[in-house]
């Protein structure tokens, strides 16, 4: 911040530093005898000049003082109003003779007078020699025809002696006279001073360009961020008065009409309050009362339109008002700024020190238009520190913006990722969904065909009981309805395995295969063919070993349930084998039979629902899809090696789920 105050500074020192104050005019005369052009510089012709009200004198009548009246002093510069006599009218308007003798000191360089606006025309003699005339001076409103611009005459003594008259007419102003301060020096130093002023105001304005439209390029990128719109039309407003005024540098590019110059300059004025106040109210929202700026717009509102379309008397009259006005709203902004600080707004600081920069600067200013402070105009110096020191805030708060955007984008990313994750998890689970939707048709229409086929066969056996009085046939009657009940028993367990495999998560928990198999034995001794087949067990079990022990013991028990059934009793020695091994993170399950076997082309098609390999297969048809379901469901795999006649080995590999059983435990430790 420092450094960027430093160049505000000096840019400020370098407007402000051109021009040494000596000795004011004394009764109309300003000794410069003993001042040294090259040495001393430029001066300012301030002090009291000779001062004529209401009357034209030509040089030669004030030379020769014939016919010509009492006259008083006017303080060049001011406002010749407080200098108009007490009897006639105040308004400003009217016309007056100023003169002055200047008491030049031996010099060969040519010399240079520089003239700033004056209100509103006039004509200017040296020497008694008509040397300029701006505009046309009359002596009413109707002979006069005003023009304000910035001019350097070239002069040469006479004896030593510049001896100046200027004749000044006002009939569009509350105030005239010679207002602005007048310069002279040699002639490369008014000409080099003035190309250091237009080079400064055009440098300066030309950044304040480019901030404006930065900051409106900003604002389209960002369009929620009207802060950057008023702050861009705060750096147009600058950029527009610092070209409009003083030297008017606009001059030097277009050759515009005084009036159109002098009301862009009291439109950038009156702008000013309005932008800075929608600006403050964007940058604090939470401390700037939406009351205060509903107050604040129209009145600026009203300023604006009578200097876009009132006469040059009455937005011109206007200024003091709006001079009221700005105060009261730096003031009120003064208290918003306070606000900001208190509450800790980012940035508060730094503002709040910016504007009671620009505030003294305000001030400084309305003293000295109004000719009460001697002092020079810091308007654009205050203006440029503070809008150095916005610029600051702002860089400041897109700074943290960014900051926010690199977090949000990184956590969007992480979002987008984990959404990419479930997307694709959702769409797995409708593929799942329309799988088991599938399956769940077919398998009401099979379970119900299948239900269905045994319960008409038992009430078929049942009818005939009804009339049967012979015991034998009676008995026979009674094995097959057992035999049909046994059947649907089947049916039911195999629907039952298959809803608690679809609906029930995973129980995990320590296994231990041989009690499995065990049970499994258990359940089958009864089953037919079993009592006539040799059952071979082997179990290698060291480690431990963690799954779902309902779903292993349904794999175990559908397995073994599979090779009684199709067992191929006509061989001599008809067998069952059940081989479990566990390693390190695998339980690998192998059983298999000399039975009847598979051909090989339905081998692709044996885990599917209902698929019966051989007809003369009497279960559901359910077994080996349950089997294939629920080593899916525990994450391991199957495979089937068959040959018809020779029989059947079936593998299936299961993974150790040790590790998710103890994420479970710590998780529900840590959440009790």
């Amino acid at each position: 911040m420092i450094k960027h105050l430093s160049v505000a500074l000096c840019v400020f020192l370098n407007l402000t530093a051109f021009a040494n104050n000596i000795s004011p005019v004394q009764n109309g005369v300003l000794d410069l005898r003993n001042h040294n052009w090259r040495t001393d510089g430029i001066i300012n012709v301030s002090g009291n000049w000779d001062f004529y009200w209401n009357k034209f004198y030509d040089p030669d009548s004030l030379k020769n003082n014939s016919s010509v009246k009492a006259h008083g002093y006017a303080f060049v510069p001011d406002f010749w109003n407080k200098y108009i006599p007490p009897n006639q009218n105040n308004t400003g308007f009217g016309f007056a003779t100023y003169h002055i003798k200047i008491l030049c000191p031996p010099s060969s360089d040519p010399l240079a007078l520089k003239i700033f606006t004056v209100q509103a025309a006039y004509t200017l003699f040296v020497n008694g020699k008509k040397i300029v005339e701006m505009g046309k001076p009359g002596t009413t409103a109707a002979t006069t025809k005003a023009k304000l611009k910035p001019i350097v005459v070239k002069l040469q003594p006479e004896n030593g002696v510049l001896d100046i008259v200027m004749h000044v007419s006002n009939f569009d102003d509350k105030r005239g006279g010679l207002w602005d301060i007048v310069k002279l020096g040699t002639q490369n130093e008014i000409v080099e001073d003035t190309i250091r002023y237009l080079s400064v105001d055009f440098l300066i304005a030309g950044v304040f360009l480019l901030a404006f439209t930065y900051n409106l390029v900003l604002f389209f990128n960002f369009r929620k961020r009207y802060a950057l719109l008023y702050f861009s039309i705060l750096c147009l407003i600058i950029s527009i008065r610092i070209v409009v005024t003083d030297e008017i540098p606009l001059n030097y590019i277009l050759n515009l009409n005084w009036v159109f110059i002098r009301r862009m300059e009291f439109i950038s004025l009156y702008f000013s309050v309005p932008a800075m106040s929608l600006f403050s109210y964007y940058l604090f929202p939470g401390d700037f009362s939406k009351k205060a700026l509903y107050i604040i717009l129209p009145i600026g509102g009203v300023f604006i339109l009578t200097a876009l379309f009132a006469s040059y008397y009455i937005y011109t009259y206007t200024v003091t008002y709006y001079q009221f006005y700005m105060m009261v709203a730096a003031l009120y902004g003064l208290y918003v700024y306070i606000r900001a600080m208190i509450n800790k707004r980012t940035g508060s600081y730094l503002f709040f020190t910016g504007f009671i920069i620009f505030l003294a600067c305000i001030v400084n200013d309305v003293l000295y238009v109004n000719l009460v402070a001697d002092t020079v105009p810091l308007f654009y110096a205050g203006l440029a520190i503070f809008a150095v020191i916005l610029s600051i805030i702002l860089s400041k708060q897109f700074a943290e913006i960014f900051y926010v955007l690199e977090i949000t984008n990184k956590q969007l990313a992480t979002a987008n990722k984990t959404l990419g994750m479930m997307n694709e998890d959702i769409q797995q689970k409708n593929t799942e969904l329309k799988k088991i939707n599938q399956e769940l048709d077919s398998f009401v229409n099979r379970t119900s065909h299948d239900l269905r086929a045994p319960l008409s066969s038992v009430t078929g056996v049942t009818n005939l009981m009804e009339n049967e009085t012979n015991v034998t046939t009676l008995h026979d009657y009674a094995v097959l309805q057992k035999r049909t009940l046994q059947r649907m028993d089947d049916l039911i367990n195999d629907i039952i395995d298959f809803s608690k495999n679809k609906r029930l998560q995973l129980a995990l928990e320590e296994i231990n295969f041989s009690a499995i198999v065990n049970d499994a034995l258990e359940d089958h001794k009864h089953a037919k063919n079993a009592a006539e087949l040799q059952i071979l067990v082997e179990v290698q079990q060291s480690k431990r070993f963690v799954s779902d022990a309902r779903r292993v013991s349904t794999i175990i028990n559908n397995l073994i349930s599979n090779a009684i059934k199709y067992a191929d009793l006509s061989k001599s020695k008809p067998c069952v084998g059940v081989s479990i091994e566990v390693t390190d993170h695998v339980a690998t399950i192998n059983v298999s039979d000399n039975g009847i076997g598979i051909e090989e082309s339905k081998l692709s098609k044996i885990f599917t629902m209902f698929y019966r390999a051989t007809s003369s297969a009497t279960g559901s048809g359910l077994g080996l899809y349950i089997i294939k379901e629920t080593v899916d469901k525990l994450n391991g795999s199957i495979s089937i090696d068959s040959k018809i006649g020779e029989g059947t080995s079936i593998k299936i590999e299961l993974p150790d789920k040790s590790s998710e059983l103890y994420k479970k435990q710590v998780t529900s430790a840590s959440t009790h």
